[in-house]
């Protein structure tokens, strides 16, 4: 049996089809498909074209600079463990940082306080904000989610942001996930 995500273009990230799942608990494989859905690029040339199967070409997740800033700083200071977060915006552009404590303070596994969520989600309702993004890292494992980041996603209208530290630079990859797979999701930082 596998751990099966699907993500597109997944090869870009990740030179192996195959890796194995980064949990100790998970005896099994991860998986890595490729969406037989159209590429956004497809989507573009489709809609151009006038092909009835396009749909809409989705507007990239922003935030701003101060933003960026701020995941990575968060994901560097909590390493070896992972770092988690909540972002809160309007109309899907992250202006805010919501730091939120790793209660499994562990380098392979995150988990979030019910009761600081519900103090942070009142504290965004004040400012005018909602939901827009859920920001983790990965320390030592390549930006994608893993199983179990799928299987506990309870906000799919969120963005998911992975921060991985594996190499010098820190790098970010931007997630929808909808039901039990993920797709890559375009991203734009602002200033």
């Amino acid at each position: 049996m596998h751990c099966i995500i699907n993500v597109n273009n997944i090869k870009s990230i990740l030179p192996s089809a195959h890796r194995k799942c980064r949990h100790r608990h998970c005896p099994n494989p991860v998986r890595f498909i490729e969406s037989n859905r159209p590429s956004r690029l497809e989507r573009v040339e489709d809609a151009a074209a006038g092909v009835g199967r396009a749909n809409l070409v989705e507007t990239p997740f922003s935030m701003t600079r101060a933003v960026w800033d701020e995941i990575i700083r968060d994901s560097l200071e909590k390493k070896p463990n992972e770092t988690c977060g909540l972002l809160s915006g309007r109309n899907g552009s992250a202006q805010t940082v919501w730091r939120m404590e790793n209660t499994l303070k562990s380098p392979v596994a995150f988990a979030m306080d019910p009761k600081q969520i519900q103090h942070v989600f009142h504290k965004m309702a004040l400012r005018g904000e909602h939901l827009v993004g859920i920001y983790h890292s990965h320390p030592t494992a390549p930006p994608i989610p893993s199983p179990e980041d799928i299987a506990y996603c309870h906000y799919p209208e969120a963005a998911y942001l992975i921060v991985s530290l594996a190499s010098p630079q820190p790098v970010l990859g931007c997630f929808r996930i909808e039901g039990s797979f993920a797709r890559m999701y375009p991203y734009t930082v602002r200033n």
